[in-house]
């Protein structure tokens, strides 16, 4: 019984902390410079919570970042992420196509965030979107979504920093990230209810342990 209190302190405080590794504060132009730490921009970046009314009003993500020495078209189009207090914002334009930035609830290999859902429908074929079966996920099913609604709506999505690759957090796509990892998976396997998206993040954030470099 205390093993299993202890077990569930730690990987509550894993799903608290999101990130362990102690991120630089700054402007990132891509992957390799956040893996040596040595952001583009060393300036200080005001991370702002848009509110619900902008978001309905023209779309895009959570997150609009200003900066006294940074300009505004460069933070809009040209920085990767921008990290602030131990925290990574992505810019959600190579993700889903939609501006402004999204917050990495969870840091690692594979990192877990929440962007805008895209409206590219390039971008949404790749993500598998436009699959019924994924109705639930957005409680879409049957019916179009469109105008603030579509505007309000986030994805839960793996985004791997390195190679850009990204999916859906689904029991399909976490099933195969898992294949190399045999006791992992054989124990996320037996789960009952593998929709449930905080048993997927569980076993994404134990994988993300097991990879680390």
């Amino acid at each position: 019984m205390g093993n299993r209190i202890l077990f569930i302190t730690l990987f509550l405080f894993v799903i608290v902390s999101g990130n362990a590794q102690e991120l630089k504060n700054g402007g990132y132009m891509n992957f390799n410079e956040i893996n040596l730490s040595k952001p583009t921009y060393d300036s200080s970046f005001k991370i702002i919570e848009r509110t619900t009314g902008q978001i309905k009003a023209i779309g895009g993500n959570d997150y609009y970042i200003e900066s006294e020495q940074v300009s505004k078209k460069i933070i809009k189009k040209e920085i990767w992420g921008v990290v602030s207090d131990n925290v990574l914002y992505l810019n959600g334009i190579p993700i889903t196509g939609l501006m402004w930035y999204a917050k990495v609830e969870h840091y690692g290999k594979y990192c877990f965030l929440r962007p805008a859902y895209p409206s590219n429908p390039k971008i949404k074929e790749e993500l598998g979107l436009n699959n019924k079966e994924l109705g639930y996920m957005f409680g879409a099913v049957g019916g179009a979504i469109q105008g603030a609604t579509l505007a309000m709506l986030r994805i839960p999505l793996i985004y791997e920093l390195e190679t850009g690759n990204k999916m859906l957090l689904t029991d399909h796509n976490l099933s195969k990230l898992l294949e190399n990892h045999t006791e992992l998976k054989n124990r996320f396997d037996k789960e009952v209810d593998k929709q449930n998206e905080d048993i997927l993040l569980k076993y994404l954030i134990e994988l993300n342990e097991l990879v680390k470099n």
